[in-house]
């Protein structure tokens, strides 16, 4: 490279008039400036993707997962506002999937969810703040089995926690004919627009029958600037040293990220479909309208209830 550009500056010298020559010369540089950039970015990416294939074998140990839990019934629990008008104690011997900061609800403990999803590292979330909210999970889950990312494995063993109970999951860009398809927790799944459709892809794959959402309101479009859990917003550890990642939003790009999270939902039903799974969504007053909605107290027949009574209504209303 270096002789092509002296011979270059040579000729120019002898046969171009300055201007010309200066304006050619700003253009080399800066088509080389491009060049180098462009190839800086393909080896970060090939030494990333040459580290992720190394770390792949480790996703073999999913395969326990595999129908695990065939025929069986299942709950996955979000973080929205709406439990707390739950009686989430009838929960108490089920299979639970837990996700984020579930582990600050006060029945965390009665509930015991054997399995808990945390989305991967991303922005605005500081190292400081994964550390101190991996502290606070390690210390609030009990003898859950966690679910990370596989490109967050280091970050996430380095603090000496979760262990025998940390699993990784291959997260990344799918096409939509893939996601739709088939699900295997060996390989690459679907990169999630939020942490439930991470659990879902997990329910689907352990072979529920019947999976049910539980705090999935997705109204926050009615109050963008003020984030709503069930828990204070005090105790969301994440973005404890940074302002959260929606606020100061405008209404546009909140919409579009609701388009991809409908859409990325939408793949989910038609994967439970193709699976012969089942998803119901019993979240009170949730936006959510890809899977039909059912009542939670219905949920439980033993307390008066019937469930097969309140699955068909909900078939019947969500139509064909």
């Amino acid at each position: 490279m270096k002789q092509w550009t002296t011979a270059a500056r040579r000729i120019a010298y002898w046969t171009l008039p300055p201007g010309i020559k200066h304006c050619l010369s700003a253009c080399f540089r800066q088509s080389l400036d491009c060049w180098r950039h462009r190839r800086e970015r393909q080896e970060r990416r090939e030494r990333r993707e040459r580290r992720e294939r190394r770390e792949r074998w480790r996703l073999q140990e999913n395969r326990r997962f595999c129908k695990r839990h065939s025929g069986q019934r299942c709950f996955i629990l979000a973080t929205g506002p709406s439990i707390r008008q739950q009686n989430l104690k009838l929960l108490a011997g089920e299979h639970c999937i837990a996700v984020s900061n579930f582990f600050l609800h006060p029945d965390y403990s009665l509930i015991k969810p054997a399995y808990h999803c945390i989305a991967p590292y991303h922005p605005p979330i500081t190292e400081e703040s994964w550390a101190a909210w991996m502290r606070k999970l390690d210390q609030g889950t009990g003898d859950s089995r966690l679910f990370f990312a596989l490109r967050d494995r280091k970050r996430t063993e380095g603090y000496g926690l979760f262990t025998n109970r940390a699993h990784y999951l291959d997260i990344g860009r799918l096409p939509e004919n893939r996601i739709a398809r088939e699900i295997d927790l060996t390989r690459c799944i679907a990169e999630p627009n939020t942490v439930t459709i991470t659990a879902l892809q997990i329910a689907i794959y352990m072979g529920f029958q019947r999976i049910y959402l539980l705090g999935c309101d997705h109204n926050q479009i009615f109050d963008l600037n003020n984030p709503r859990y069930f828990f204070d917003r005090e105790r969301y550890f994440q973005t404890s040293c940074r302002q959260p990642e929606w606020e100061q939003r405008s209404i546009e790009p909140f919409c579009r990220h609701y388009l991809r999270i409908w859409q990325m939902y939408k793949l989910m039903r038609d994967l439970a479909g193709r699976h012969a799974v089942e998803v119901y969504n019993a979240t009170p007053g949730s936006l959510l309208d890809v899977f039909p909605g059912v009542r939670f107290e219905s949920l439980f027949p033993e307390k008066g209830n019937d469930e097969e009574q309140d699955i068909e209504q909900a078939k019947y209303q969500q139509g064909p």
